[in-house]
Order: C-alpha cells, then sequence, then structure tokens
C-alpha cells in the first residue's frame, strides 16, 4: 500500500506541474528536494520527461546561494529554465510570501506564475497528507474490526443471539469504514 500512495503522490505532483508548464507555454517544471544542509538534491517529479542535458548536473543548492537565499534543510523547490541562461525557482509552501518591499512587484509573470504553482503544491500536499493519513488509519481501524469478528464469531461464552448482535454492530461499524474509504 505505502508505494501505492508513493506513486499516487508522484501522480498528483505532476498533474499540478503539468498546469504550470502549460501556463509557461510548455516549459519543463521540475520539483527538487534537498535532502540535506550540504546541498544535495534530487528530482522528485517533472512536468514532462526530463532531458539529461537539461537537468544533468544542476545543483540547485548553488543556484539558491548565487540568488542569496539560504537552502534550508528538507526543502522543496520548483524549478523553471526558461532560456539557456535563466531559470527561475520557487519554494514549495503553503504560507503567502511578503509583498515586494516597495509595494511594486518587480517579478515577472513566469516568475509570479511559477511561484503561484509551488504555492497551490504547498497548499495540496498538506490537504494530500491529512486526506493520506485518515485512510492509514481508516485501514488499521477497518483491520481491527476484522479480528473482533473473527474472535465474536469463534467465542464459546456468548448467547447466540448476543453473538447475532455484536456482528451485527461490528459490521454496521465496517460497511462505514469501507464507505469512509471509498469516498477519500
Amino acid at each position: 500500500m505505502r508505494e501505492h500512495m508513493t506513486q499516487q503522490l508522484s501522480e498528483r505532483r505532476r498533474a499540478v506541474l503539468r498546469q504550470a508548464s502549460a501556463a509557461l507555454r510548455g516549459k519543463l517544471v521540475s520539483l527538487w528536494q534537498l535532502a540535506s544542509e550540504g546541498g544535495e538534491s534530487v528530482a522528485q517529479v517533472a512536468s514532462g520527461p526530463i532531458p539529461a542535458h537539461d537537468m544533468g548536473g544542476v545543483d540547485v543548492a548553488a543556484a539558491l546561494r548565487a540568488w542569496g537565499l539560504v537552502p534550508g534543510e528538507e526543502s522543496a523547490w520548483l524549478f523553471c529554465r526558461l532560456d539557456a541562461e535563466r531559470w527561475h525557482g520557487a519554494r514549495v509552501r503553503a504560507d503567502v510570501p511578503a509583498p515586494p518591499p516597495a509595494g511594486v512587484e518587480r517579478r515577472s509573470p513566469e516568475r509570479l506564475t511559477l511561484e503561484l504553482a509551488s504555492l497551490s503544491l504547498g497548499a495540496l500536499e498538506r490537504m494530500w497528507a491529512t486526506t493520506d493519513q485518515a485512510t492509514i488509519y481508516l485501514c488499521a481501524a477497518r483491520a481491527m474490526l476484522d479480528n473482533c469478528m473473527g474472535r465474536v464469531c469463534g467465542a464459546d461464552g456468548l448467547s447466540t443471539t448476543s453473538r447475532a448482535h455484536l456482528l451485527a454492530d461490528l459490521a454496521g461499524v465496517a460497511d462505514a469504514i469501507d464507505g469512509a474509504l471509498k469516498a477519500a
């Protein structure tokens, strides 16, 4: 089940990146994860196939330092190469960045598009984590109910009528959990 959830998360992320790529006139948008303070980075997913010449040897941490940013541990970034020399990057986060200091927006439309995609991805990731966690709890509850039903069926100390009522109640709870899992 864990592998399925990881694959599902990658597909969710890819869908957001494809939308950002479409808004950026087909430019490749990729999600990078900084693994440590040392600056190791790994491409997690992209809007399309990543050409080896396009992303090979990209040092995300060095790019962030060149922009005057300190790469944080375990941070995620969206990157898009607009032309041969220019990269745009935006940190994935759920909080809105501060407005420009002078009140005048100086970021390009492409940069703003990437920033909006990163904000969307950050907010959606928080929601997905909550939903996935609820699914895990529901699956665990369902497994426990199955164990309870098995013990009730095998119990000798219960009357047939009491056993039937307990099994009916447990089956109702199990059906409710199944419904919740299908809805999630």
